[in-house]
């Protein structure tokens, strides 16, 4: 299958969902049009040429709809402090919704929840530094492969989901793929508000808060409808 019979193949799918051929400086040097509005840290598998690849990664999403990936090479910690970071950017906007960019979020293989990754800080010219011990790395759940183990292509299956809200849409993207497996158009002539990712007894789902007043829910990674109750409008807040 040629490049042109799988680009026309995914526009078919979703014309509102496509991959930007501009490239990603140009996209975030236009300030005047365009602005970050959300971000997102996390060790994500972005590379198709090498899907067993985990790279921290800084995930940008702008007021246009764009989300752009950066790629994060930190030195070892006992060499930070002489070795520059290395920052690079995967390439132009991978992914484009409508309107601007509210939430993302990661789920493994199985639709639970990946925590951020973080380091806890500390202040070395304070004398207690040594009750308080070394910095240590919150937990991170890694994603098994949605392949079986022992399969000659479980290398490169899909480890991961990225769940991306905007202010009128939400898509759930495989990683490294960046295949979109699900996708659910929130509102039309309204807009959301404010878009969260939340666990709910065993599972997780989207919740957004619309300007028209209702309060939606969305099972993930599926995005089926779970919840639309009328809450307060949105004018009757301010």
């Amino acid at each position: 299958m040629n490049v042109n019979q799988t680009t026309g193949r995914v526009d078919k799918l979703d014309s509102s969902f496509s991959r930007s051929r501009s490239s990603s400086m140009s996209s975030l040097e236009n300030i005047t049009s365009e602005a970050v509005t959300c971000l997102a840290f996390t060790d994500s598998y972005t590379k198709k040429s090498d899907p067993s690849a985990l790279l921290p990664t800084l995930w940008i999403g702008t007021s246009l709809g764009s989300v752009l990936t950066v790629s994060i090479n930190l030195p070892e910690s006992d060499n930070r402090k002489i070795q520059p970071m290395v920052v690079s950017f995967l390439g132009g906007p991978i992914f484009r919704l409508k309107g601007s960019i509210l939430a993302m979020s990661f789920l493994d293989c199985n639709g639970g929840l990946i925590p951020y990754s973080f380091e806890s800080w500390r202040d070395e010219n304070k004398r207690d530094n040594a009750l308080i011990g070394t910095p240590t790395k919150a937990t991170n759940r890694m994603s098994p492969t949605m392949g079986g183990s022992g399969s000659g292509d479980s290398a490169f299956s899909d480890r991961q989901f990225i769940v991306i809200t905007s202010e009128k849409q939400a898509r759930v993207v495989a990683l490294p793929s960046q295949n979109c497996v699900y996708r659910q158009q929130i509102v039309d002539t309204e807009f959301i508000v404010k878009a969260e990712i939340v666990s709910m007894k065993d599972s997780v789902c989207l919740v957004c808060y619309a300007s028209h007043g209702h309060l939606l829910a969305y099972t993930l990674p599926s995005l089926k409808p779970l919840l639309d109750v009328d809450f307060l409008p949105l004018a009757d807040l301010r």
